[in-house]
């Protein structure tokens, strides 16, 4: 069996992430009347569907060894953008929707090259950019935007082809597109390297600071336009929107069984992530829980993966 098939085949931990997911999901239907029926699945895909479409570029960053805390900004800005520029018409979509994708990918640019030409922190040049967009974007639009989602944004958030949601669609695509890049190509193999040893990847000829802004732009791009598709699932765009995916974005990833310090996981077990946090987003209100302890659940999430993935917890997990 070829190296992208073992890698692949011999991740048991995205088979255990969608076990995980079915069992959940099992669970929470028996003691919630509905919760298994076919319109409530189909609301549970879309939602999911923007955990996953940000989890799929912060996979990407976080394989290499990086992570991107300027996702909620970048969503929050193209889909505040994107109302302003389309005024709640079709047409202007033409330009803006690519220009919009654009901006996620310029936002990707700058932190790419402040971390690996610059040698800024990850965490220190995402979140400064973060900072910078919220102000940048509360200026422009005197933190009051008021314009609505196009008709056809909205149809491409909440339609459907026969049972299953348009964007569903979407997101399964660009999965296949994900998978097939880190699975089979050149420079999923070099991302890989990176995240496990940047020095050794370096010495063995990768050009790492390629690398690292690809997989930076990759991340914008998709926050981008997971911010579209969440504005016309919305209606409106309004400030703060992206802040909720920061920590489920990174979350979705460890649950996936990716190594939040970067080498290992691929997207796969990210889409099962995505799957579980909207699930228990559900069956918070089930058993009678504050939305807020979700956040507990992303906080615990990230702090058991991190302290597993060092050397210390390797060990002592080993024991």
């Amino acid at each position: 069996m070829s190296g992208p098939l073992r890698r692949l085949a011999g991740n048991r931990n995205v088979l255990l992430a969608y076990a995980g997911a079915a069992v959940l999901f099992g669970v929470t239907s028996a003691f919630s009347h509905g919760f298994a029926s076919e319109n409530h699945i189909r609301i549970l895909l879309i939602q999911a569907s923007f955990i996953g479409l940000v989890a799929l570029g912060q996979s990407f960053v976080i394989l290499g060894g990086g992570i991107d805390l300027s996702v909620p900004w970048t969503l929050n800005g193209a889909a505040i953008l994107m109302t302003l520029f389309a005024g709640g018409k079709d047409g202007p979509l033409v330009w803006a929707i690519p220009l919009l994708l654009a901006f996620g990918a310029l936002v990707g640019l700058v932190n790419g090259l402040g971390i690996a030409v610059l040698g800024v922190s990850p965490i220190i040049m995402t979140l400064g950019m973060n900072v910078i967009l919220s102000g940048a974007l509360l200026l422009y639009t005197n933190g009051s935007p008021t314009a609505g989602a196009p008709p056809l944004v909205q149809t491409l958030a909440t339609g459907r082809w026969g049972p299953v949601p348009i964007n569903t669609v979407i997101w399964i695509g660009l999965a296949l597109v994900a998978t097939l890049v880190l699975t089979w190509t050149a420079f999923g193999r070099h991302l890989y390297a990176l995240g496990t040893n940047r020095t050794v990847a370096q010495f063995s000829g990768i050009a790492i600071t390629r690398v690292t802004i690809i997989t930076y732009m990759v991340s914008g791009t998709a926050a981008a336009f997971a911010g579209i598709l969440l504005t016309g699932y919305v209606g409106q765009a309004y400030l703060g929107m992206g802040d909720p995916f920061l920590f489920s974005s990174v979350a979705a990833v460890a649950i996936g069984g990716a190594s939040i310090l970067g080498g290992s996981g691929h997207y796969l077990g990210a889409v099962a992530g995505a799957l579980i946090l909207t699930v228990l987003a559900g069956l918070l209100p089930i058993l009678n829980l504050n939305p807020a302890a979700l956040q507990v659940i992303y906080g615990v999430v990230i702090l058991v993966t991190v302290a597993l993935a060092t050397l210390p917890g390797r060990q002592a997990l080993a024991r």
